[in-house]
């Protein structure tokens, strides 16, 4: 679900919280690794993403019944990239599927009310967003 928040500024922040859905997270999704890599131009750039996301999705199909005969379900709550605010990521293990969604509720309800999850920090910060669009509109940052 997307919930929103608001960050320490005040500033209206987007989150997404729920039950993990992917094997793993690709490190072209996470904000703090958006360096340009071995591929610096467009094209490499769709291939290095490509094959990041398409181990993950074919690993997903094994993951998801695993998940239920182990009973590890990973509930994740993080900001969605607006350019102009810091990111967050927070990820819990919980042992039920019942237990995930109850906490990803709770979670959205922290978010709604304080503007992240309350009790721990996060797993993962991304202090400033604004290099990442400027890499990716080609000012290369300043």
């Amino acid at each position: 679900m997307v919930v929103t928040g608001r960050d320490p500024d005040g500033a209206l922040q987007l989150w997404r919280v729920g039950r993990r859905r992917l094997a793993w997270r690709p490190r072209s999704a996470s904000s703090a690794s958006q360096e340009p890599g071995p591929f610096p131009d467009l094209p490499g750039r769709l291939v290095g993403q490509a094959l990041e996301w398409v181990p993950a999705l074919a690993a997903t199909v094994v993951v998801w019944p695993w998940r239920r005969c182990a009973g590890r379900w990973p509930v994740v709550a993080y900001t969605l990239g607006m350019a102009d605010q810091s990111g967050y990521h927070y990820q819990e293990v919980v042992h039920s599927r019942a237990d995930a969604d109850a906490l990803a509720v709770r979670w959205a309800a922290e978010i709604r009310k304080h503007g992240r999850p309350q009790g721990r920090e996060p797993d993962e910060v991304a202090p400033d967003r604004h290099h990442l669009l400027d890499d990716w509109l080609g000012g290369g940052g300043a």
